[in-house]
């Protein structure tokens, strides 16, 4: 493998010392042995790569310099939000009050809200995240049965001691 003479080899040993980032350092380490003439085969295994990931690396210290091996992930924004913030205030705003079927607000009423008044398909997903961007947590009555007695529960309340569980529990101990 032929190596441009960007840094020399004392300089390429240096990068590798000085590098703070793991994955700078192995690229750093890579071409630094392909410099002092090791195959590639022989510096995957030193650096636990494989011999193309080796050859591409040291291709592209060839072809654009060290700043060609630092991690470029680091400066990478992300995906683009599902929604703008002027659709987010009106998706906070829609929230205040009540969902045009009533009841309360769930993930697929507001996803349907906002493909209705906005215009933009988004799945579940993108919904719930916002919703806990925004501060909102789930928020559903216990379920109860439907021919439960509230008065015989609460004099059951009345009645047991907090650390037995109730009367007729067997304690343990």
């Amino acid at each position: 493998m032929t190596v441009a003479d960007h840094l020399t080899l004392s300089e390429l040993w240096r990068r590798v010392k000085k590098a703070k980032d793991p994955i700078e350092r192995t690229r750093f380490l890579a071409v630094y042995h392909a410099k002092r003439g090791l195959t590639a085969k022989e510096i995957a295994r030193i650096t636990l790569n494989s011999s193309r990931w080796v050859q591409a690396t040291v291709r592209r210290y060839h072809q654009e310099g060290p700043e060609a091996l630092k991690d470029r992930r680091h400066h990478n924004p992300g995906q683009r939000p599902k929604l703008t913030p002027e659709e987010q205030a009106r998706v906070l705003e829609a929230l205040q009050g009540p969902p045009p079927d009533g009841g309360l607000w769930t993930g697929p009423k507001l996803r349907d809200w906002v493909e209705r008044e906005l215009g933009k398909k988004v799945s579940l997903y993108p919904i719930y995240r916002l919703l806990h961007e925004m501060g909102f947590s789930l928020r559903t009555p216990r379920p109860r049965h439907r021919r439960a007695d509230m008065e015989a529960q609460e004099a059951f309340k009345k009645t047991s001691s907090p650390r037995s569980g109730g009367p007729g529990r067997r304690g343990g101990g």
